[in-house]
């Protein structure tokens, strides 16, 4: 996957804010936006109704009976 970034500029209003980015759900692609967006000059809020990242590869495992769920939480 590829983030694309633009040049960020600033409208010459004399103030010294960052912009700020909203990025909407904290799944891969919100948290490689975040990354990608973590050099650039612009404030970041990740928001997600979630509070912790879900990795599925490993639920077959859970339910399968390989692995507790405390292993992967």
């Amino acid at each position: 996957m590829r983030i694309s970034l633009g040049a960020v500029e600033k409208e010459p209003t004399g103030g010294t804010e960052r912009p700020h980015v909203v990025i909407v759900g904290g799944g891969f692609g919100g948290l490689y936006a975040a990354k990608a967006l973590q050099r650039c000059p612009v404030n970041v809020t990740l928001v997600d109704r979630r509070n912790f990242h879900l990795f599925q590869p490993l639920l077959y495992q859970v339910a399968a009976g390989g692995l507790s769920a405390g292993d992967i939480a």
